[in-house]
């Protein structure tokens, strides 16, 4: 099965923050999966979320590096995005990840954060390329590496 296909099943998905990476930065391994994921997005077959967390840890590096370009075509995607929701962090999610936390020892808070945000909105799917994240049995978790 390729990516198109499986995520064909679901309406929502959370979007972690590598397969933002990959998309804008064209990554030579994952970029062309992360690409059928925002084309997904930009013709109305599938809806995403993903939270500003993400627009943290994506703009980070650039910035570091002197790249403001670069940094602002994170923040443009992230912000303005077709069918791609940019969700703030509340006390609830905050509660959700630290339940996650206590439930999985492994899951880092940020991780906690980011599918807490994801199952407060109800997605379908956590996309993700970080494999630990495959024991979380709290929402469907999708690996770009499992469909290269």
């Amino acid at each position: 099965m390729n990516i198109a296909s499986a995520i064909e099943e679901f309406e929502t998905i959370f979007i972690d923050t590598a397969p933002v990476i990959y998309y804008i930065e064209a990554h030579p391994q994952y970029g062309r999966l992360a690409k059928i994921i925002v084309e997904s997005l930009q013709h109305n077959t599938i809806t995403a979320f993903t939270s500003v967390l993400t627009l943290t840890e994506v703009m980070s590096k650039p910035i570091e590096k002197g790249n403001e370009k670069l940094a602002r075509k994170f923040a443009d995607f992230l912000q303005y995005g077709k069918n791609l929701t940019l969700l703030e962090i509340t006390s609830g999610i905050a509660e959700r990840a630290a339940k996650l936390r206590g439930q999985y020892s492994f899951l880092k808070t940020i991780d906690a954060v980011q599918i807490a945000a994801a199952k407060d909105v109800g997605a379908d799917a956590f996309l993700t390329n970080d494999k630990k994240l495959k024991n979380i049995k709290d929402i469907k978790v999708i690996l770009l590496s499992d469909y290269l």
